[in-house]
């Protein structure tokens, strides 16, 4: 009944035409009388006299074929004939919107996983990104995520011109012709980024393009590349594939992030999407690492004006050392001073207020002149300076609190001196003998923090130091190590000091810093030390009580 060639016949194709733009069914039992089919037929509709056609549905009911039979003689359609069109019908069109919907479930699968990937590589990146503190970690921090969740084969970063000081933190610059600096990493692996470290910030470079254009440049392999950049050194060692990012924050533009991947590769728009978010995330890291690294200068800055210049007392030799927390913000909160009172009588105070922060800094500073100033009406001893500082702490109102040493010395007509001092909670202060012995000095009960209870009266104490005697007062960064008690730290700064006895006090100071590792400290270390330049001989009494 059915002719296969009929299928394919301009007739057959106007009659499925007019049955999906009815979206009724259609029956004619001879087109030779229908008045619109009437006339000659082409070669191309033979024999297609009787015609049945049932309109095809997909899945949201919208009529997108016809499924026909044709008849080469005259046929009036029975009513079971169109029945089993009908059914027919049913039947297709309930297989293509199962296909339909099996196509969209698929689609949307590779989607989901799509939106899936790029939520792990973008949680990986935001917990990678949030322990970093400077430039370095954060394209430390990017480079692994990309290697490992994008198979890149190499990432870095090129931003604005950069300068490194010496707490090894990257800051903005301003040159007259901007320029951008590659960002190294722990991984240095990457042999011709070294070799265009630094390149203009101009179209001369893709880096710069991005750069100054604010638009990412793709690029499916190094070729590709080459063909607008052709005097940038491209080796199958820098990968194929490449991609270069514009970093912004704000519209402020601070730099590039460039991708390469080991095999060429066209990047789909899930993937420009994924590594576009990465881009977002990594160029806001990098301004907070810059806000940082401005913040630390600043309290860097404050502090190093607060702290004493170490004045010229006949009769003692008195250094100091202060080494901020390294590639941290932790700074201001430790301090050493060193006066002469009117009377004659030198001195030495170490302190280390509570927090790391610039607010630390500016209570350092608060505390550290109303005890001078306080020192200075009084001249008594020590206890009397501390617990009127306690006493104005309380009456100020200052929310601070800190822990410190302060000692006086004063000078007898034998040559050695009297050491009188207060401890508020702090680590004792370590005295060396001339012969090198040790000791620290507990002695007393100790006292609560400044701050903590004004209403404490406090003690002094007292020994008396002979010629070529020590004293170093210090901070707990200088001994204070994780998950370790704080006895074993005194116990290796006393067996340091007894070392460096017969050491000069700054090259005494400088190898007390090397034995106990706290070139680069994970907290503040202050430190200021003494010693009797005097001469005695009788060197029995050498710390006397």
């Amino acid at each position: 009944m059915v002719s296969i060639e009929a299928t394919g016949s301009p007739l057959v194709q106007a009659l499925c035409n007019d049955v999906v733009s009815g979206r009724q069914p259609l029956f004619i039992t001879d087109t030779r009388d229908h008045p619109r089919l009437r006339g000659p037929r082409t070669p191309a509709d033979p024999g297609v006299v009787a015609y049945a056609g049932w309109p095809l549905t997909d899945h949201r009911g919208r009529t997108v074929g016809s499924l026909c039979a044709v008849d080469v003689t005259p046929r009036d359609w029975t009513p079971e004939e169109r029945a089993a069109l009908e059914d027919l019908a049913g039947a297709c069109s309930a297989e293509i919107a199962q296909r339909e919907l099996r196509s969209r479930a698929d689609d949307d699968q590779k989607r989901g996983q799509s939106l899936l990937d790029r939520g792990r590589v973008l949680l990986a990146l935001s917990e990678a990104l949030a322990a970093t503190r400077t430039l370095s970690d954060v394209a430390g921090a990017v480079q692994a995520v990309a290697l490992e969740h994008l198979g890149c084969l190499h990432a870095g970063l090129w931003l604005r011109t950069l300068r490194e000081d010496e707490t090894r933190l990257w800051r903005l610059v301003s040159e007259p012709v901007e320029q951008l600096r590659f960002v190294p990493t722990e991984r240095d692996d990457w042999v011709e980024a070294a070799k265009i470290a630094q390149v203009p910030a101009d179209a001369t470079t893709p880096m710069g393009d991005v750069h100054q254009t604010r638009v990412a440049r793709f690029f499916p392999d190094r070729h590709a590349q080459a063909v607008i950049y052709p005097h940038l050194p491209t080796t199958a060692a820098d990968g194929e594939a490449r991609a270069f990012l514009p970093l912004t924050v704000a519209r402020r533009p601070l730099g590039a992030l460039v991708l390469t991947w080991p095999g060429a590769r066209t990047l789909s728009e899930d993937d420009r999407s994924t590594i576009g978010a990465l881009a977002t995330y990594t160029a806001q890291a990098a301004e907070r690492a810059l806000l940082l690294a401005e913040r630390v200068e600043t309290a860097l800055v404050l502090q190093d004006a607060m702290l004493t210049e170490i004045p010229r007392i006949d009769g003692l030799d008195i250094a100091a050392r202060y080494l901020p927390a390294a590639v941290r913000e932790q700074v201001g909160g430790d301090w050493y001073d060193a006066f002469v009172l009117r009377s004659g009588s030198v001195v030495l105070i170490i302190g280390d207020v509570v927090g790391h922060d610039i607010q630390a800094a500016a209570h350092m500073g608060q505390l550290r002149s109303m005890l001078r100033a306080y020192a200075w009406a009084d001249d008594g001893p020590p206890s009397r300076a501390v617990e009127r500082l306690d006493q104005a702490i309380n009456g100020l109102r200052l929310d601070a609190l800190a822990t410190l040493v302060y000692a006086r010395l004063d000078p007898d007509t034998s040559g050695a001196w009297t050491l009188t001092w207060t401890c508020a909670g702090h680590p004792p202060p370590v005295a060396i003998s001339p012969t090198g012995r040790s000791e620290l000095l507990q002695l007393g009960r100790p006292g609560p923090l400044v701050g903590a209870a004004p209403e404490v009266s406090r003690d002094d104490n007292s020994i008396r130091l002979s010629p070529g005697a020590t004293l170093i007062l210090y901070t707990d960064g200088l001994i204070e190590r994780r998950h370790e008690l704080l006895d074993i730290g005194m116990e290796r700064l006393s067996r340091a000091a007894a070392q460096g006895h017969r050491l000069s006090l700054d090259h005494a100071l400088d190898r007390i810093i090397d034995d106990l590792d706290v070139r680069h400290p994970t907290d503040d270390v202050a430190v200021i030390a003494v010693r009797l330049t005097g001469s005695s001989d009788d060197r029995r009494g050498e710390i006397a009580r």
